[in-house]
């Protein structure tokens, strides 16, 4: 094969990969984790439980709430570790500080559960960029308001805010049918990935992502 024709193999064989739908990702096992890395719009933690999914292993509200439980402990270690004193320190990330950070985290866990009450009221599911005072912002811009509305705010009730939506998060959780979880077409949504995914992506997902920054800054803050 001359080297053209390789190149152009090679080319072919890049461009029916990136075809590959997430749910034939999904179903082709280990394969899936590199494919949704490359995709970068999930963290390698979660690609990691996708991929222990498509090896015959469905998400149950039970595993899924006891994971949630694990990872938040995990957080509030961290937090514990920042201590009230430096929660408001900004430059943690970008401008951020942390306190910010965990009103980052609240809106989207705040979304999830928004998400569970329209099914439950309409039957139906839309993003929450989709709906609400967010609707038609970028994500930037959403991130950016919902950590403003954050900093005059007293830490105290942001943490306390915080803690009672991930407690009615892990309830809804806790107590979902394992189809729903599983099942994407059962609430409207296209079915590339499986609905727990997206919760994992918008929860301890997310705080995995957020840690590294506040590792980070506090090898370099003391």
């Amino acid at each position: 094969m001359s080297g053209q024709s390789a190149q152009h193999g090679e080319d072919a064989t890049a461009t029916a990969s990136a075809a590959l739908s997430r749910r034939d990702a999904l179903r082709s096992g280990a394969a899936s984790v590199a494919w949704l890395l490359a995709l970068g719009s999930i963290g390698p933690e979660v690609a990691a439980e996708l991929g222990r999914l498509a090896l015959g292993a469905p998400m149950t509200g039970a595993r899924l709430a006891d994971i949630l439980r694990a990872e938040r402990a995990t957080w509030d270690a961290l937090l514990a570790r920042v201590g009230p004193d430096q929660m408001e320190v900004p430059g943690v990330e970008g401008e951020w500080s942390v306190k910010e950070i965990v009103a980052h985290l609240m809106w989207y866990e705040r979304a999830v559960l928004d998400g569970a009450r329209q099914v439950v009221t309409t039957g139906t599911f839309t993003r929450p960029g989709e709906r609400g005072e967010m609707a038609g912002l970028s994500m930037d811009e959403r991130n950016e308001r919902v950590a403003a509305a954050s900093r005059p705010r007293p830490l105290a009730d942001v943490l306390a805010e915080a803690d009672r939506v991930f407690e009615k998060l892990l309830a809804i959780i806790s107590a979902c049918p394992d189809d729903i979880l599983n099942d994407a077409s059962l609430l409207g949504l296209p079915d590339d990935l499986p609905p727990w995914i997206r919760v994992a992506n918008s929860s301890y997902g997310h705080y995995r992502e957020h840690v590294r920054a506040i590792e980070s800054w506090l090898a370099t803050a003391r």
